[in-house]
């Protein structure tokens, strides 16, 4: 004979309470610390254009390269750059250099990278190299990839890129990285201050972060 076995009422009830509540936490993704979504705004594509087109300005006439005139932009933006520098003046007749609250707002837009779209100014001729298309030139290691990038662009000068702007406070200044790429021990890296005057990005100065 079966035995009925009675369990006080507390008892039940609390073992209802523990059926009831699931065994994990549903785990929550921490977005506190996720970077914003970059967007390239019109005024970006303006500063690009006015870097662009005055490659090479102030006093770095190298890097022209006018008997060069494919202009190749990488597509996607060259992030995580620090707009802090002591070099403003060197080699350049300009000591200028940007407003703290533009540095600050360059550095806190190094957090992502941006794609690039044909916005710039319609007098640049140029051609954006898209991320797939620059791993397969440069991808593996080995002096090949050069060559079969300038066998493909024979009348360029390597490929620029460009990284978030930064800008002042009244939107009258801005700060941008350009990266030029054009061989294995070819290339720069500069800080590029542009003024907005008349309603025109105009180059200010620069400054070389790095030469190979």
């Amino acid at each position: 004979m079966s035995r009925l076995i009675r369990f006080p009422l507390g008892w039940l009830l609390a073992a209802a309470s523990v059926a009831a509540t699931p065994s994990n936490k549903v785990q929550t993704k921490d977005t506190s610390s996720a970077p914003e979504a970059c967007v390239v705004t019109a005024e970006d594509y303006a500063v690009y254009s006015a870097v662009l087109i005055d490659r090479g300005k102030p006093e770095d006439p190298e890097e022209r390269w006018d008997e060069k005139p494919d202009l190749i932009v990488f597509e996607a933006t060259d992030s995580q750059k620090d707009g802090t520098s002591n070099m403003w003046g060197f080699r350049s007749n300009s000591r200028q250099r940007p407003a703290d609250d533009t540095v600050k707002n360059f550095n806190s837009r190094q957090k992502s990278s941006c794609d690039l779209k044909p916005q710039l100014d319609a007098a640049i001729s140029y051609r954006l190299l898209s991320s797939e298309e620059k791993d397969k030139f440069f991808k593996k290691k080995g002096p090949g990839g050069w060559g079969n990038f300038y066998k493909k662009y024979p009348k360029s000068s390597g490929y620029w890129s460009l990284s978030p702007v930064g800008y002042n406070a009244q939107g009258t200044e801005a700060l941008v990285y350009v990266g030029h790429h054009c061989g294995g021990l070819c290339g720069t890296g500069h800080l590029v201050l542009l003024a907005k005057e008349n309603e025109r990005w105009v180059v200010k100065n620069r400054v070389m972060l790095w030469i190979s």
